[in-house]
């Protein structure tokens, strides 16, 4: 028998051997990590991921970078945090210079070939992130710095998808800048950052059905008159009728809790998978399959947020508003991002296409006829076994960031911060004693739950 001779039988079965396994690394150690969050054991949870950093290999650079920063960062060690924030950014800005080679590769098997460079929305939360250990630091200029590279991120990527791109502003941190920009006194800057956050708001409730927080009401409201605004100032008592009654001036004597708030989980990767049989030209019928990523949601339980300040008989209690869906913001990224996809998809599957006909041409000179059987049988299983889509996401992310802003007297006070169900059922509650408050200052408070 003549199959036997048959080298392109033999080079597709050394191809599958030696790529597939490939395929991106196994990360067991998501699950421990998940179990410590549970417990708001982030210390644990860093060092599962620090012991595990073989496990994520060279192309997952990345997203070992993004998993430290994050725990760190909700472990309060903002500046260590930072430190990992910084490396996931160098090591993302190199990618873009990646070898034809790698990605030449890739088009023979799947996207796990490349190193992860992030989705859109990851790279822009580096920095905001990033912004956020700052301010937890109560490092105003260096948290402005990153706040404004949010917006150098987003008109990069505006440029580069011709301003297409649906996700081309991030209200949070826009509405984050404006916090940033009254620390420091720069109450200009500061109404204008709450006047872009509110224009994005209005594109988060259009794009993922967040609503438009009554805190920003309450912002323009207070600024435009600080400023001596008056045609803003009416403008936005028409626009937020519901909370111009509200006393929108800060109280004399007093600082400022900025309350944030991380529920849930981020959505990870499924596949899911389009078989189309094509003709070979010969007759036969090759399987060409094209695999693509899809967002799998991992809902909180968590409906609302409540924090509690107290001090001996005086009470202070306010809801956390939602500001950023993370969530909904990754899927409609990744629909927006399809027809790139696809195109990358189908150009992989043309590839695979390619070899297997000129496999079976060269077996059947080679073979005859069962030696091109063969050919095609293994072209046919290579297509569907080695087709998988990239389904690597940062999953340390938290489903979504609430917030919310409490004035309150000079003095030392103690937090309580409740996480509520549907039925208004207790989850969860933090307590937070000890936290000392002074006049003109604020203050950031971060908290999480993975429920």
């Amino acid at each position: 028998m003549h199959i036997f001779h048959f080298k392109g039988a033999m080079w597709f079965g050394l191809f599958l051997t030696f790529f597939l396994p490939a395929c991106g690394p196994s990360m067991h150690h998501q699950r421990q990590v998940e179990q410590n969050l549970l417990s708001h054991r982030y210390a644990e949870a860093d060092a599962v991921i620090e012991k595990n950093k073989e496990r994520y290999g060279d192309r997952n650079l990345v997203l070992y970078y993004l998993d430290r920063g994050m725990l760190l960062h909700l472990a309060g060690r903002y500046g260590e945090s930072n430190l990992f924030f910084e490396k996931a950014d160098t090591e993302i800005e190199q990618l873009y210079t990646q070898s034809v080679s790698t990605h030449a590769g890739a088009m023979l098997t799947n996207d796990h070939l490349l190193p992860y460079e992030g989705e859109d929305f990851e790279k822009v939360l580096i920095h905001l992130f990033s912004a956020l250990n700052y301010a937890g630091m109560m490092q105003w200029d260096d948290s402005l710095v990153e706040a404004r590279r949010v917006d150098a991120r987003l008109n990069l990527l505006n440029d580069r998808y011709g301003q297409k791109n649906l996700y081309k502003e991030d209200a949070f941190a826009r509405y984050l800048a404006g916090i940033l920009y009254e620390a420091r006194g720069e109450f200009n800057d500061a109404f204008i950052s709450y006047r872009k956050a509110y224009e994005a708001f209005q594109d988060y409730k259009k794009f993922y059905q967040t609503p438009i927080p009554s805190r920003i009401g309450l912002d323009l409201l207070r600024l435009s008159k600080i400023l001596h605004l008056r045609e803003e100032h009416e403008e936005y008592q028409q626009v937020f009728k519901s909370v111009s009654s509200v006393s929108s001036a800060s109280p004399q004597n007093s600082g400022e809790m900025v309350v944030v708030g991380y529920t849930g989980q981020s959505p990870i990767k499924e596949d899911y998978f389009v078989d189309a049989p094509v003709p070979d030209g010969n007759g036969g019928i090759y399987i060409a399959r094209v695999g693509f990523p899809k967002f799998i949601s991992r809902p909180s339980q968590v409906e609302f947020i409540e924090v509690t300040f107290r001090q001996e008989e005086a009470v202070f209690s306010q809801r956390l508003d939602l500001l950023e869906d993370i969530t909904a913001i990754a899927k409609k990224n990744l629909e927006d991002h399809v027809a790139r996809i696809s195109s990358k998809a189908i150009a992989r599957a043309a590839s695979k296409y390619l070899v297997t006909r000129t496999a079976k041409n060269q077996a059947k000179k080679k073979g005859g006829e069962q030696a091109e059987a063969l050919a095609g049988f293994l072209g046919n299983l290579y297509s569907v076994v080695s087709e998988e889509s990239d389904k690597r996401s940062w999953q340390t992310l938290p489903g979504e960031i609430h917030l919310a802003r409490i004035s309150l007297p000079e003095g030392e006070w103690e937090a309580h911060i409740r996480y509520y169900g549907p039925q208004g059922n207790l989850i969860e509650e933090r307590r937070f004693p000890g936290l000392r408050v002074r006049k003109g200052e604020k203050r950031f408070l971060i908290d999480q739950t993975l429920r």
